[in-house]
């Protein structure tokens, strides 16, 4: 899965850009109460694809979330993923959730 944004990026060193593409991964804490949420940012998904290599975006979003196996369910990648789309629109962001 990945995250299609949309809106005002800016990348760090102050250049903006339209759009990127996030890939998402997570780690469960051993105790099963949190998720560490990762997301990688490329400039689209092509970079991604050819491994053009990340870019960094000023993007903030809080990455460790409480977790609950019977509330949020046992897809952690689709958990990852919605929280992470939930906080990026709080922030203005379009984004929508892609399937690979």
């Amino acid at each position: 899965m990945a995250l299609q944004i949309t809106g005002n990026i800016e990348l760090q060193g102050g250049i903006s850009i339209p759009s990127c593409y996030g890939r998402t991964t997570f780690q469960l804490a051993v105790n099963g109460d949190r998720v560490d949420n990762i997301v990688e940012f490329y400039k689209d998904e092509a970079s991604y694809t050819s491994g053009a290599g990340q870019i960094y975006p000023t993007i903030g979003y809080n990455s460790v979330l409480p977790y609950d196996r019977l509330v949020d369910g046992t897809d952690l990648l689709s958990f990852t993923n919605e929280k992470i789309k939930e906080q990026l629109e709080g922030q203005g962001y379009s984004v929508v959730i892609t399937e690979l």
